[in-house]
């Protein structure tokens, strides 16, 4: 007599169908979704059996749902950073570690120059006269 090849859930039969197999069980693609599918951190839907997943520390996203945390680029097939708790993109990482100026806050970006007025954080000499718009 033939094994029976059924799903493990809804005991429905598989034979010719598309099944998942899960923890050493055969489900069906609903019933996987259903009862297994690893639910994306960012949209909270499941993952179906069908869809790309990203997972990174025991947390899992949809490839289309996996962003940068700052300019929401996709990061799927790209490099990334985890930095306290996000995820973030090559290009925003730099910016976020760059160092700040503390008058203006803005990036200072190495071999550039970045002076202010003295007393006036912010200002540069030709803003005085509405000719600046920031740092030099």
């Amino acid at each position: 007599m033939a094994e029976k090849f059924d799903c493990h859930y809804c005991r429905d039969p598989l034979q010719g169908k598309k099944y998942v197999e899960k923890d050493g069980h055969h489900c069906c693609l609903k019933c996987f979704d259903k009862f297994c599918a690893n639910t994306c951190v960012d949209c909270r839907k499941p993952i179906g059996a069908d869809s790309k997943e990203v997972h990174y520390k025991n947390r899992y996203w949809h490839d289309t749902c996996f962003r940068c945390a700052k300019c929401l680029h996709p990061l799927a097939n790209e490099t990334f950073v985890a930095k306290d708790n996000k995820i973030l993109c090559n290009k925003c990482t730099t910016r976020e570690d760059s160092l700040k100026c503390k008058g203006c806050f803005k990036q200072i970006v190495a071999g550039t120059a970045h002076t202010h007025s003295p007393g006036r954080p912010g200002k540069t000499p030709e803003s005085r006269d509405g000719g600046g718009a920031g740092c030099l």
